[in-house]
């Protein structure tokens, strides 16, 4: 029997979207970023400042874009969960350059740009996995779920830092 949507859920649903979305564009575009500094002679504040000036300017960015947006769409409106989505989708951003700041701040300098890129290649299949088993779906088809993620997200990370980041 299909689940029926009421607005309320319909709300609800929308906010976790934006946020879930939020999360996966951050951990792609971290990805590159921190692919492109691969290379690079670094230290903490180096990798973090990538870390969180990636992240901060997104939302930044978002939050511009998401707020002019609106006002475009209908100035005199009332936007109903407008500020929940947008709490939401911060939230979520600061989310993901924590978890990438975990591995920078315990590993060693040599390996701690491959922590931070694997911590954050790890956001996309733990958003991909607890999503699809929040859904119903068995644990193999969660992993399976969340390993094309990861590899369509490598893909799309990898795709960017070619292109120029």
């Amino acid at each position: 029997m299909a689940r029926r949507v009421t607005p309320v859920d319909s709300q609800e649903r929308h906010v976790r979207r934006e946020g879930l979305t939020m999360a996966l564009y951050v951990s792609i575009t971290l990805l590159a970023a921190l692919s492109v500094a691969a290379d690079e002679e670094t230290d903490d504040v180096d990798v973090l400042a990538i870390i969180w000036g990636t992240t901060v300017g997104l939302a930044l960015a978002h939050w511009f874009a998401f707020s002019l947006a609106v006002r475009l769409l209908d100035p005199m409106a009332e936007d109903p969960g407008g500020k929940e989505q947008l709490v939401a989708q911060l939230t979520a951003a600061v989310a993901v350059a924590a978890v990438a700041s975990v591995p920078v701040l315990l590993l060693p300098t040599d390996v701690e740009q491959l922590g931070a890129r694997g911590a954050t290649a790890g956001c996309i299949g733990y958003v991909a996995y607890g999503e699809t088993r929040n859904f119903g779906g068995s644990k193999a088809r969660a992993l399976s779920v969340a390993a094309i993620a990861l590899a369509v997200g490598s893909v799309v990370a990898g795709v960017k830092h070619a292109l120029g980041h």
